[in-house]
């Protein structure tokens, strides 16, 4: 049992911690390999373009105050800065990119709550825009450190992990205080289905996460190119030793 003056996304956080350490995991060792990868970048974010989109959405033609309030700034909307990269990775045809079936079963299961338990969306809002401003800041970092590199004057900045100068733990601050706030209204039982919702979250994120290819390829480039230096290099010192 919780205590009464344990904050509420502190309680969320330790009941969903075992799911978010493994989702955690599969996006690491799905995108890490991927940092070079355009295609395959543009794949993750198509994905969850589609969650994110979604959500905006619902927000518009919901009109919940609780939900509203989850965003705390105009900054945190999404959407625009999603398309604009999608069409910087996946050329200006993206939106006719056929879904995965995982991703469709995704947004089925967001028109179902939308229909019959709006205020569950909520759960998706906090905890994937509260990730954007936390993992995704990291892989965003991660990015720019192992991108090829080969043009760094002309090189791509990410409109989706980009906040415009905002303090990112300002946002994430916000954010939680707005959640509590929201959870203080709710009763026990709400607040069992919002935390067994949370666990969802993550659930359906690692489903769509692994829906995305592209790592095969990106791992055998990776592996001809070092494989291509590692030769060089024994060239170089077996002519060494030749002429020695």
């Amino acid at each position: 049992m919780a205590q009464n003056n344990e904050l509420f996304t502190t309680r969320m956080r330790k009941a969903t911690r075992k799911i978010h350490s493994v989702s955690d995991a599969l996006v690491n060792a799905k995108f890490a390999i991927s940092l070079r990868d355009e295609a395959v970048w543009g794949g993750g974010l198509f994905v969850f373009y589609h969650i994110f989109e979604f959500l905006e959405g619902a927000k518009e033609r919901l009109n919940i105050p609780d939900y509203n309030k989850l965003f705390t700034h105009k900054i945190l909307y999404r959407k625009h800065a999603f398309e604009e990269d999608l069409t910087h990775y996946l050329g200006p045809d993206w939106s006719s990119i056929p879904k995965s079936a995982a991703l469709e079963n995704y947004l089925e299961h967001l028109q179902n709550l939308e229909r019959e338990n709006p205020k569950l969306l909520m759960a998706y809002v906090y905890h994937l825009y509260l990730g954007l401003l936390s993992g995704g800041q990291i892989l965003s970092k991660k990015r720019k450190m192992f991108g090829d590199g080969s043009n760094k004057e002309n090189e791509y900045c990410d409109k989706v992990t980009d906040f415009n100068g905002f303090d990112i733990n300002q946002l994430k601050n916000d954010f939680k205080t707005a959640m509590n706030e929201i959870a203080d209204k709710m009763s026990e039982v709400e607040k069992e289905q919002f935390i067994e919702e949370s666990n969802q979250v993550f659930l359906m994120n690692n489903l769509i996460v692994n829906s995305v290819g592209g790592q095969s390829k990106v791992l055998y480039n990776l592996l001809y190119k070092t494989t291509a230096v590692l030769l060089l290099f024994v060239g170089v010192v077996v002519a060494y030793k030749m002429h020695k």
